[in-house]
This record gives structure tokens, C-alpha cells and sequence, in this order.
């Protein structure tokens, strides 16, 4: 009897504690800007003077926070994604950077690829497809080709290219880059609409889907992960990019067998560097048609372990105008922006 009584108020004590503490929790879970503060402080791991594209980032509600501190949940976690993540960072990002800067883009626009596939050639439900998940429609309008031979959404460069007319286009519009980047998700038309609509001024007053509203946070989390790795736990091993070039093609291969043993390459290698290639062939069907192969330098595949890096840069900087002037055979310059050097 002793026993049985003992064990009731025992789980009475229990149910008063869990509803003192779920009291508790409920005022903590309330959007008290000082409690905010500390806990950035303590954890160290969001950023107090947050910038995109120099330009403040604002935390104007609780959701707003909420939504950021899910994204970096999601998104630094050590796993085998992270670890692709970085190796395909190690291999892309540093030339997708000097593209975004030679068409005079603030460098933070590189993350929202990163943010879009993880630099991975994916395909979404909706069919957009490549790092900069174009769909087919606005691929076209931006002067991409797609047909049944090439489908340069996949093309690393040309793809990134052609995001940067959208930024472009996009910066017209809105006359702020964060707008820009909301608009890189939502559609210029659609960012329009919900601005007129909701008589606002600034992206962070906008009501949004829950996609469009999050898009922003998850481009910053990727960005703070990539420049301080150490700080979410991951050791990233420095290594070597593998060496590329660019080779112009204005007239049609009709054995890409033989033109990569021209270049000393296989077919298997030359197309891991080129996905967008679909077929064996590639046809150029007029004079102002032309194509940009990816040629690897070594004769190893991206898969393959590369050596200790040297950070040697092939092409001066003087001599990369918009990557849209490389002569056939000009090789893609080493080049690793500043931001990386202790990073990957």
C-alpha cells in the first residue's frame, strides 16, 4: 500500500514539474530580442551583422529567426551530403566566382547555386535542372540551348552566365539585391505581385510562401558554412582542384570519341566534365553558334584523389575578360577566391 502510494505522488510531483516546465518553455519561446542576443552569443554560430550582397540582413519576427536557425539546422550537418558538398565546391565554385565577379556581381550571388543543387546536377520535380536549377522556358529566354544533343543547363559556366543576365535583368526591377535574390525563386513577376499587393517597400515585410520566405536564410546558412566550416565541426582537407581548359567549338564534331583522344582525354572523363553533352555528337548549325568544352588536364577523373594544392593561377586576370573572350585551348585559370583560401 506504502509502495503504491508513494508511486501516485510520485507521478503527481512529475506531472507539476512538466507543467512548470512547459510553462517555462512557452515564455522562452516568446520573440524576446534580449534572449535572442544571448542565445546568439552562446551558441556563436549566427552571425550579428549579417550582410547579402552588402546589404543588412533584417530579423524583423520570430519566424524570421526561426526559419534561419532551421536552414543552418539543416544544412551544416556533418554527413556524406556536406562532404559532397565540399568536394564539389572545391571543384566549381572558385570559376563560378569569377564569372559572377566579371559581370560585376557581389561574390555572395556564387551561394545561391550552391543553395539551388549543392553544386550537383539534379533535376527538381518541376524540371529544373543543373547548379542553377533553370527550368527549360527561362534556360531559353536567357540564350541557353537545349535540344536533343545539348542541354546547356548543365553546362557549369554558360549556366552560370546565364543566371547572371537574370541578376542583371532582375537588379532593373527592384533596385536592391536582396529582391534580386528573392526574385531568382519566386520570378520577377511573382516578387512584383506580391509586392504591389502588400503595399511594401522591403523583402522582409513581404508575407511569402513558405519556400520564397526561407530561400534567403538558406543562401546566408550555406554561405557561413562555406567560409567557417570549423565553426558547425567540419574539417575540410585542403586539396587541389583538378586543372581544366576551355575549348571553343564553331564548327561541328561529329566523333567526340576521337575528340577527346585528340585532347588527350577519354569519352567517360570528357563527359563527367561535360554533362551537358547528351549524345556523342555536337552539331552547330549556324555561324554564331558555338559551344565551350571543359577539358580536364590530367588524365584523371574528378573522382580521383588530387594532389597538394598551388594555388597556381593560369590565366592572369588581365587576360579574363568575362570568360567570353577565351581563345580555343586557353586554360581556366587556378584561381581561388579569397574567401576559400582557408576553407577548402
Amino acid at each position: 500500500m506504502n509502495k503504491s502510494l508513494t508511486i501516485g505522488l510520485t507521478g503527481i510531483l512529475v506531472c507539476i514539474s512538466g507543467i512548470g516546465f512547459y510553462g517555462t518553455l512557452a515564455h522562452k519561446l516568446e520573440y524576446i530580442p534580449e534572449d535572442q542576443l544571448r542565445h546568439q552569443r552562446k551558441i556563436k554560430r549566427i552571425p550579428e551583422d549579417m550582410t547579402f550582397a552588402g546589404e543588412m540582413v533584417h530579423f524583423k519576427s520570430p519566424d524570421a529567426y526561426l526559419k534561419y536557425y532551421r536552414e543552418l539546422k539543416l544544412n551544416t550537418q556533418s554527413n556524406s551530403s556536406t562532404r559532397l558538398l565540399f568536394r564539389n565546391v572545391r571543384i566549381w565554385l572558385p570559376e563560378i566566382t569569377r564569372i559572377v565577379e566579371a559581370y560585376g556581381l557581389h561574390d555572395d550571388f556564387k551561394y545561391l547555386a550552391v543553395a539551388e543543387s549543392n553544386l550537383s546536377n539534379s533535376v527538381s520535380p518541376k524540371g529544373a535542372a543543373g547548379f542553377w536549377q533553370l527550368t527549360e522556358p527561362t534556360a531559353l529566354e536567357l540564350g541557353l540551348i537545349v535540344n536533343e544533343e545539348v542541354d546547356e543547363r548543365y553546362h557549369p559556366f554558360r549556366a552560370t552566365k546565364a543566371a547572371c543576365r537574370f541578376f542583371k535583368k532582375s537588379y532593373k526591377v527592384f533596385g536592391n539585391w536582396t529582391s534580386v535574390a528573392a526574385s531568382y525563386n519566386r520570378g520577377v513577376g511573382g516578387l512584383q505581385r506580391a509586392f504591389n499587393n502588400q503595399s511594401v517597400n522591403s523583402y522582409y515585410d513581404l508575407a511569402l510562401n513558405d519556400e520564397t520566405s526561407r530561400y534567403l536564410f538558406r543562401v546566408l546558412a550555406m554561405k557561413d558554412l562555406l567560409n567557417h566550416p570549423a565553426k558547425y565541426g567540419i574539417t575540410v582537407l585542403r586539396k587541389q582542384r583538378p586543372k581544366m581548359k576551355l575549348v571553343r567549338v564553331d564548327s561541328s564534331i561529329t566523333n567526340l570519341d576521337k575528340f577527346a583522344r585528340l585532347h588527350k582525354t577519354d569519352l567517360v572523363t570528357l563527359k563527367e566534365f561535360n554533362p551537358w553533352i547528351l549524345g556523342n555528337k555536337l552539331t552547330v548549325s549556324d555561324k554564331k553558334m558555338n559551344f565551350e568544352v571543359i577539358i580536364p588536364l590530367e588524365a584523371t577523373r574528378i573522382a580521383l584523389k588530387p594532389q597538394v594544392d598551388t594555388n597556381k593561377l593560369l590565366i592572369p586576370d588581365k587576360d579574363v575578360d568575362k570568360l567570353s573572350n577565351i581563345m580555343n585551348g586557353a586554360s581556366i585559370g587556378e584561381f581561388e577566391p579569397d574567401a576559400f583560401k582557408n576553407s577548402y
